[in-house]
């Protein structure tokens, strides 16, 4: 018995002398948060990018599906910058509800324009007013994404994404 106990303090002993010390667990700490810091700045950068390039996916999307729902409703537009909002200003109430079909769950224009600003979360794009342009007499559908909330439309100070071009 007296054997078993020598060997078992022996083996707790020989436990205790391969842990680290406090200085090496602090140094191992500090060189892990020296390289934190350094990947972290590089990627900062490219998590913004990828935002706005979802933001751009989004705002795609909505330029394919509301020349589809023009195409679709096989009426003229009456052409004209609006809010989004008022797509109907802009469109026919055909052109709304082929959009709506085409953008399931929303029950009209102003909850699909809150679902799809909601959407956007880039720093470039997050709060900006969503406005459509429709050339009545070329075909050439235009999202502009504004801050401006009173609904005018500032080509200049916007970002803007063209579906389709025709001359």
């Amino acid at each position: 018995m007296k054997k078993a106990i020598k060997k078992y303090l022996t083996q707790l002993h020989e436990n205790e002398e391969k842990g680290f010390s406090l200085v090496e667990l602090i140094i191992v700490m500090a060189i892990m948060a020296i390289l934190v810091g350094v990947v972290a700045s590089q990627v900062i950068p490219y998590m913004e990018k990828s935002r706005q390039s979802k933001d751009q996916q989004v705002i795609s999307s909505l330029l394919t599906d509301v020349t589809s729902a023009i195409a679709q409703s096989g009426e003229a537009c009456v052409g004209g910058d609006t809010t989004f909002d008022k797509l109907k200003d802009v469109t026919n109430a055909k052109t709304e509800t082929e959009l709506l079909e085409l953008r399931p769950g929303n029950t009209d224009i102003t909850t699909l324009n809150t679902k799809l600003k909601g959407q956007l979360k880039s720093k470039a794009f997050t709060g900006k007013d969503i406005n459509i342009s429709v050339d009545a007499t070329t075909g050439k559908t235009v999202i502009y994404l504004i801050k401006d909330g009173s609904g005018n439309v500032d080509k200049t100070n916007s970002k803007s994404f063209v579906a389709s071009e025709e001359d």
